[in-house]
């Protein structure tokens, strides 16, 4: 009945090849997740991969850490 909103992420990048801060987004999974970029001032496209965030890769708390015997 609700709809949810969800929040979008700004990516903070700028354009590799004219430096503008205009870079439009988008995010694809394919073998992990990848950002596809677009300036619009100067058309230039670029991938980047983005690191594997999921639960099994992040390390261990502190208070789930076994103490040292």
């Amino acid at each position: 009945m609700f709809e949810t909103l969800h929040v979008q992420n700004r990516t903070l990048r700028c354009c590799l090849v004219c430096g503008s801060r205009e870079v439009r987004t988008d995010e694809v999974v394919d073998r992990g997740l990848v950002l596809l970029n677009e300036c619009p001032r100067c058309e230039y496209r670029w991938t980047a991969q983005m690191p594997d965030l999921s639960v099994a890769s992040l390390p261990p708390r502190s208070d789930e850490v076994p103490a040292a015997a």
